[in-house]
């Protein structure tokens, strides 16, 4: 890099170093931090130096920093330093710098490690992020020490077997698979490989939880548990009917309003706010009493569109989600029943109701209207938990054949 000596306006010399950052798409903690330093350095050049800006300007204002009391700490003193140097090589037009060794601190260290900076230059030239280039020559160097340690000193000795082994080791398999895979086709499309060993790296399937359900009693034990004679319990106890009797989601029922009150055709009428769908429920008699009591008897004059509101006041408002999710909590907690390793929160109840509507012979089109979901496949995951019926469609598990049984016998 040239050393800049022909003095140009503060404001530009700024302007180029933010312009680089946003094209290599820094995020926004980072920015801001930049434009916080420059915004000082800025102030420097104005009060002694005119309003312009060099290189020589440039570590004038580093040095000033050495001699604040209390003094910087090393990392924060690295980051002015590392910001003053932003604007020289943008300036010079130096696009492609940035402000880490080819080697940082932390990497995993093997013979490969010229392959790595040679890895991490490539990286940073296609245009990812700096933390994304980091995060995958992390991994990228604890998958190349694992080669080492294996006993392979060249990348053109790779094995399949190597790589199995070292996806086994892997704590997080599913970055494992990602940053090794898009290595290993770099390796090949620049012939460091014989072989296209992505092709191989194993698979690894999306962890996907099992919802929690709570049978009919238990559903019934939790209703029964809520008082009725306080303010606050009235509320509670519409809410969690309202949950547990048509499946609301927290945000729907926080929502509501009421104008989506039907008391004519007895139905509950909103537009859902994760879908943006239409839907339609019955005003069941049990529910319209409960609101009856808490709109009459319990609810804060306060004038807003939402039915339930916080209490006591003058805390009066909207109930956000979270809120009812505490509220259940507690309200769970006062349950007789195990709940131990179960979630207890609003969309249990949802996934209740649904297996129970299952458990009863509605078939899945009934289930996904009542729940008001969009996608057919949103069902899937309530079916998975109706365990009884689906065990009349249980298989048989088949013996292992082709390279899956070459894989197992360690080929």
């Amino acid at each position: 890099m040239q050393v800049t000596q022909e003095k140009i306006p503060i404001s530009e010399a700024i302007q180029a170093a933010i312009t680089q950052m946003e094209k290599r798409k820094y995020s926004d903690s980072m920015m801001k931090r930049h434009k916080y330093i420059y915004r000082a350095l800025q102030r420097f050049s104005e009060s002694n130096c005119d309003g312009v800006y060099t290189s020589e300007i440039g570590m004038d204002f580093v040095s000033t920093l050495s001699r604040r009391n209390p003094p910087l700490s090393p990392k924060n003193f690295n980051v002015y330093i590392n910001a003053v140097l932003r604007i020289d090589h943008s300036i010079d037009g130096d696009a492609d710098w940035y402000p880490t060794p080819k080697q940082p601190k932390g990497y995993a260290y093997s013979c490969f490690d010229e392959l790595i900076a040679e890895y991490e230059t490539y990286l940073m030239n296609s245009g990812k992020t700096l933390p994304n280039v980091r995060c995958r020559v992390h991994i990228v160097s604890r998958f190349l020490r694992f080669v080492d340690s294996y006993g392979i000193k060249s990348l053109r000795g790779l094995t399949a077997p190597c790589i199995y082994a070292a996806f086994q080791a892997a704590t997080d398999k599913g970055n494992f698979r990602k940053a090794v895979t898009a290595f290993l086709r770099y390796a090949y499309r620049y012939s460091l490989i014989p072989h296209d060993f992505s092709l191989i790296v194993p698979t690894v399937k999306r962890h996907t939880p099992i919802l929690t359900v709570y049978s009919a009693e238990e559903v019934e034990s939790l209703l029964t548990s809520i008082g009725r004679d306080s303010p606050v319990e009235k509320r509670n106890y519409a809410i969690v009917l309202i949950a547990a009797r048509l499946g609301l989601r927290g945000c729907d029922i926080c929502d509501l309003t009421f104008e989506n009150i039907n008391y004519t055709k007895g139905s509950i009428e909103l537009n859902q706010s994760k879908t943006g769908e239409p839907l339609s429920l019955p005003l069941l008699p049990e529910i319209r009493e409960a609101l009856f009591d808490y709109i009459e008897n319990a609810r804060p004059d306060y004038d807003c569109k939402q039915i339930f509101l916080k209490m006591p006041q003058p805390h009066t408002g909207p109930l956000k989600p979270r809120a009812l999710s505490a509220i259940t909590r507690r309200l769970f907690d006062k349950t007789p029943f195990d709940k131990k390793g179960r979630r207890q929160g609003l969309q249990s109840l949802r996934s209740s109701l649904a297996t129970a509507l299952l458990n009863e012979g509605n078939d899945c089109p009934t289930v996904r209207k009542v729940l008001g979901h969009k996608s057919p496949n949103a069902v899937k995951s309530y079916i998975k938990v109706d365990v009884e019926h689906l065990r009349p469609c249980a298989l048989t598990v088949p013996a292992p054949s082709a390279a899956f049984e070459k894989l197992l016998r360690g080929h």
